[in-house]
């Protein structure tokens, strides 16, 4: 099929406004932080203030979020993609509310920020299984790849906008603004087909919970891929995003301007990813997501071996480019290989691990360089992420899972991975 049909996705009519609320909702996502940010330092909080607020919207989704994936599986994910964002919604306008009247106290920012997150440990599970809902199996990767787009164009254009509009607005409107979008994203999911629930309501909460783990565990392809994402998000991004600023800031090193470089060259890299992912379809896709992954190894060494911000920028791109194109490659075949009535739950199971090691990472990480000189944190890191993605290789299912196409004949979600893949060539 035509790269410019499958950007279309004319096939797919209920998948337009499931995008576009996307797309909506993840720029709005990314300015508001930095509103937020702005708007309590210039109010004289202390940056223990910014992160008790921030760590609001976090720990709810720690709770909560295997609960919102046995939820996502036993009630019609739109209710649930809907319902979410409007409850966001209510939160950013009381937040803009507090931030225009100059009341940035910190108990109800806090309480405003844990419902916030609270309803994103519902929305996020359930997102995950809405695009099986509404395209067909050999289509996955293909909307999987026009969503990473979005997101990644909002990474980069979220913030620059919030940048912008703080020059000439307060920052409780630019919250405003995200609002907004979540209103518009709501109005746009409401016109998403409404599916029957696949899960079994008959079950408890503790037995949908069981359940879930078990298709989890059950797949050796599934558990190794999620614990070589813990380790990235508690290793490798730490290593980027507290170490890296650290180097700069060193004796010869590139400094912030050299930095912030380097963080732009990873929003392009995002970009490109979504882009070429219209392209190229791996016949292994956990084959290839792994070593993608792989090639962030080239940008920790980049970033101990030179301070020439070119080259670390080049290769801070490229691993970006890996890292994007190796998500999108998981999440579309989990959208594909798992069965529908499990999906939520088992994504809630991956999201947990992520949620919970980052902040873990950062904080050792934190700790850790203190008695450890930082370029010997970032070797370490490097080699071991080669080390991980071997050993992820042993897992037979990581090798054997195949893509699906247009070309192939119907297949039916595999029970078991590590013994039958989707049926291709």
């Amino acid at each position: 099929m035509p790269a410019s049909h499958r950007f279309a996705m004319h096939d797919m009519p209920g998948f337009a406004p499931y995008l576009v609320a996307r797309t909506l909702t993840m720029f709005g996502a990314t300015m508001a932080p930095v509103a937020l940010a702005f708007a309590v330092l210039g109010a004289d909080r202390s940056a223990s203030f910014l992160g008790f607020v921030l760590a609001a919207q976090t720990a709810p989704q720690l709770l909560f979020i295997l609960i919102g994936g046995a939820v996502g599986d036993r009630a019609p994910r739109k209710l649930i993609l809907v319902t979410t964002n409007l409850v966001m919604a209510g939160c950013q306008a009381g937040t803009a509310v507090l931030l225009v009247l100059g009341q940035v106290d910190l108990v109800p920012m806090m309480a405003l920020q844990a419902l916030w997150g609270t309803a994103r440990a519902f929305f996020t599970p359930a997102n995950t299984g809405v695009v099986p809902d509404l395209v067909r199996p050999e289509r996955i990767q293909d909307a999987t790849a026009l969503v990473t787009l979005s997101r990644s164009a909002a990474s980069i254009g979220g913030p620059a906008t919030a940048g912008g509009l703080l020059l000439v607005w307060d920052a409780g409107y630019v919250v405003l603004i995200d609002t907004l979008l979540f209103l518009a994203g709501a109005l746009l999911l409401s016109r998403l087909p409404l599916t029957r629930p696949s899960g079994r309501p008959e079950e408890s909460l503790r037995q949908s919970l069981v359940t879930g783990w078990r298709e989890f565990a059950s797949r050796s392809w599934v558990w190794a891929t999620v614990a070589s994402f813990g380790f990235y998000q508690g290793l490798i991004l730490p290593a980027i995003f507290l170490v890296g600023p650290v180097l700069a800031a060193g004796e010869g090193g590139m400094g912030p301007t050299g930095w912030s470089v380097v963080l732009v060259a990873q929003g392009v890299g995002a970009v490109l990813a979504g882009i070429l992912l219209m392209w190229w379809r791996p016949r292994r896709p956990l084959l290839a997501c792994n070593l993608l992954v792989g090639l962030e190894s080239l940008f920790l060494l980049a970033m101990i071996g030179t301070s020439r911000v070119e080259g670390v920028a080049l290769l801070a791109l490229i691993g970006s480019v890996g890292v994007t194109m190796a998500d999108a490659l998981w999440l579309s075949t989990l959208q594909r290989e798992i069965p529908a009535a499990a999906l939520s739950r088992v994504s809630s199971y991956e999201w947990l691990g992520s949620l919970a090691l980052y902040p873990l990472g950062m904080a050792v990480t934190g700790l850790v360089l203190a008695a450890i000189s930082p370029t010997a944190i970032v070797l370490a890191v490097a080699m071991l992420n080669l080390v991980v993605r071997a050993a992820v290789l042993l897992a037979p299912g990581v090798r054997q899972v195949r893509n699906v196409s247009a070309a192939d004949p119907p297949t039916t979600r595999t029970t078991d991975s590590d013994h039958a893949t989707a049926a291709a060539p």
